[in-house]
């Protein structure tokens, strides 16, 4: 099958009246979200170090484009690498409900930062862009099965995405097809990420990850626009991208199925809770079981989750996720999410300030914390981000909840005040907040984006 060619020309024929309404409304949500998650990031691990070399390698660079939460300005690259340092630092980003990837993470920042550069970017534009770059992201990532993205060494979440942010600046700079497959290649020649983030308790690399992958989107695209030749099939080539990063072990199907038609980019889950995908299952399941049961935490003697095994990122080593380190380390580890959800009846962003790191009550119950890992549930749709925990109490009592569909997915979505409660939340926490009332702003703007007529009016809010 031709996917390079195919997906190219999906992205340079993609017009906004194509996109269905409800498909909009799902990119304006995200959009939403990536804004505040960005401006509350501030204070990740790494992130203002991030943000400071930015503004180092720009040399004084022209003010193209918005670090969002600082009030500052950098020219577009290093704004986009700035703006994806801080869009995982809160682990609050959306998450494709059928791949396992953050599809817009790298592809807002980027959009973001050339619409600015550009001028003229009207809403309508910017929503198409985005729609392109989160379909060509999850696409890519369907086509492969999620419990192998490291099975090479490599991370590659943020590698699909990347490869969408790619997409997403060349819809807006008006590429052809030919010139998408171009950048695609000039991509996959420079950008890559390590698994070995996985493995390792005191790097940052996990949460600031999208910087490198936004650098290389950017620049992939600038560079096709000047005409750099790339190669005919970057992603099914015999060398290409599924041979490099899977020893050509795809399914080159679920890529095309339904192409401008079923748009997977509006198969998102909004995150209720700052932390791992993979711990959303069973923190619901936990939830359920409190609010139904009637037991208290100190009535707890043991607990079992069962999940899929793309979720062995936040089980194992299963000591260390019972004592995590650092809030990025918390972020990514059941026992101790789960836990906090039991004894605080929720998981917030104060959930990962250092002193809540080492609170004896959450790490008692993380110690009585076990697991086993269902491939079986890798098959499945729901399964992939769901999770089931049963709580034994010590009275020998047995309470049971599996959660196929947990809080946020788009069958079972947040409410609008829960939503926007998570917005004001995030933004509180920029480094140079802005008032309620700005921040009100910003959220009926994105409301109504397809009025803007420049993105620059947008953005000068934030």
């Amino acid at each position: 099958m031709e996917i390079s060619r195919r997906l190219a020309e999906f992205v340079e024929g993609l017009k906004f009246e194509d996109i269905p309404r409800h498909v909009v409304e799902v990119e304006k949500q995200s959009i939403l979200d990536n804004i505040a998650i960005i401006s509350g990031g501030a204070d990740g691990d790494g992130c203002r170090e991030f943000v400071e070399y930015a503004e180092e390698a720009s040399a004084g660079g022209r003010g193209e484009a918005t670090v969002l939460g600082f009030n500052k300005k950098l020219p577009a690259i290093w704004a986009a690498f700035a703006n994806a340092s801080m869009v995982m630092a809160l682990d609050f980003s959306d998450t494709s409900a059928t791949a396992t990837i953050h599809p817009n993470t790298s592809t807002f920042t980027v959009s973001l930062a050339l619409a600015e550069k550009l001028g003229g970017v009207s809403g309508t534009d910017f929503i198409t862009a985005m729609v392109a770059g989160s379909e060509v992201a999850c696409r890519l990532a369907r086509a492969a099965v999620s419990s192998r993205f490291s099975m090479y060494g490599f991370y590659l979440p943020p590698v699909f995405t990347s490869f969408g942010a790619t997409a997403a600046a060349c819809k807006l700079l008006g590429l052809s097809a030919d010139q998408i497959i171009d950048a695609w290649s000039l991509n996959l020649s420079q950008y890559t990420c390590s698994s070995e983030l996985t493995k390792n308790k005191e790097t940052p690399i996990r949460s600031i990850r999208e910087a490198f992958g936004a650098k290389a989107a950017m620049s992939s695209a600038l560079l096709a626009a000047k005409c750099i030749k790339g190669f005919k099939d970057p992603f099914e080539g015999q060398q290409g991208f599924y041979t490099a990063y899977f020893q050509g072990d795809y399914d080159p199907e679920p890529v095309l199925k339904g192409l401008g038609e079923d748009f997977e980019a509006a198969k998102l889950i909004f995150k209720p809770w700052p932390c791992c995908m993979g711990n959303h299952g069973c923190i619901n399941a936990a939830l359920n079981i409190m609010k139904d049961s009637g037991i208290r935490p100190e009535d707890i003697a043991a607990m079992e989750a069962e999940a899929p095994t793309v979720a062995r990122v936040v089980l194992e080593p299963a000591e260390d996720k019972k004592r995590p380190k650092n809030a990025i380390n918390a972020k990514y580890s059941m026992p101790f999410t789960v836990s906090t959800a039991i004894i605080d009846g929720n998981v917030t962003l104060d959930s990962f300030k250092e002193e809540n790191l080492t609170r004896p009550d959450v790490l008692a119950l993380a110690g009585r914390f076990t697991h086993k890992l269902n491939d079986e549930w890798d098959k499945s749709l729901g399964m992939k981000t769901g999770g089931q925990l049963t709580i034994t109490t010590k009275d020998g009592r047995t309470f049971t909840s599996k959660v196929s569909k947990t809080l946020g997915n788009p069958e079972n979505p947040m409410t609008e005040e829960a939503f926007e409660a998570k917005f004001f939340s995030c933004m509180s926490k920029a480094a140079c907040p802005k008032t309620h009332e700005e921040q009100a702003a910003v959220l009926a703007h994105v409301k109504a984006l397809e009025a803007i007529n420049d993105m620059k009016d947008l953005a000068a809010m934030l």
